[in-house]
């Protein structure tokens, strides 16, 4: 016997539960005071949506506040530009959890341009984030470098970085089931904001976020920032010198595994 549904001329949810489909539409306006599930051998079932999932989110529902985000009930737009999000408070804390991140990390100091360099403009980006149900999470914000406008010689040199091939990742996985080793997964916050410049590269102060009486002023990185061509390659040279200060060594055909005999192995 195939599983009930229901079909409806403006479109349905579909759920899975237990192995069926089901599928709820709204009947017309006329004979809500009349149907129910035995109307006239009908195999059609309706229910009013609201009695059935109320303010809550049922598994395999679509979320209200993403639906009416399609609908342009709400606005699902992330801001583009920094005149957006001018004077609003939520964002303006993101920006500056950003700005102390940054600070914290001594990315930069604040110095007057030399003669003949130029400065790089920043840009902030920002981007919403959302839990399971679709509601608003987080408020994220991130400072990038305007990296177009920086010149190949003069701004950076070299930008390859190694990174690790899928196949190896999945050989590892498998040695470590076959050996039973423990496996144990990190990740490093803002990585390339770790890695240390050799270039001298100079931006210009974020928009809300210029000095006061040092207006004329730029900073000079001393780390990497996204969007900077040379960042992955930085934070490659970061991690690859800590990595051997442990006295694991890089495997010459694979650069980006490192391996150490603990005298048992």
């Amino acid at each position: 016997m195939s599983p009930p549904s229901v079909h409806s001329s403006v479109g349905a949810v579909p759920i899975e539960d237990g192995g069926k489909e089901v599928e709820f539409a709204t009947p017309p306006s006329v004979h809500i005071d009349h149907l129910d599930a035995n109307h006239d051998d009908a195999p059609l079932q309706f229910r009013k949506i609201d009695n059935i999932v109320g303010l809550a989110s049922l598994r395999g529902l679509v979320s209200w506040v993403l639906i009416a985000e399609e609908l342009h009930a709400v606005s699902s737009d992330e801001p583009v530009s920094f005149a957006e999000v001018e004077g609003h408070p939520s964002w303006r804390k993101a920006m500056e959890e950003e700005m102390a991140s940054i600070e914290e990390n001594r990315t930069w100091s604040l110095v007057d341009l030399p003669h003949g360099r130029r400065v790089i403009g920043l840009k902030w980006v920002y981007k919403v984030k959302r839990d399971e149900n679709g509601a608003v999470a987080k408020y994220k914000t991130r400072l990038v470098m305007k990296g177009y406008a920086q010149r190949q010689g003069i701004d950076y040199d070299k930008v390859f970085a190694p990174v690790v091939r899928l196949d190896t990742v999945r050989l590892l996985i498998a040695l470590a089931a076959h050996e039973g080793w423990e496996v144990h997964h990190m990740d490093v916050k803002s990585a390339f904001l770790n890695g240390d410049l050799k270039e001298e590269v100079y931006v210009e102060q974020p928009a809300s976020f210029i000095s006061t009486g040092n207006e004329h002023k730029v900073f000079k990185l001393k780390k990497a920032l996204y969007g900077l061509h040379q960042a992955p390659r930085a934070w490659n040279a970061k991690l690859d010198e800590t990595l051997l200060s442990f006295r694991l060594r890089k495997s010459p055909s694979e650069h980006a595994i490192y391996t150490r005999r603990n005298g048992k192995a």
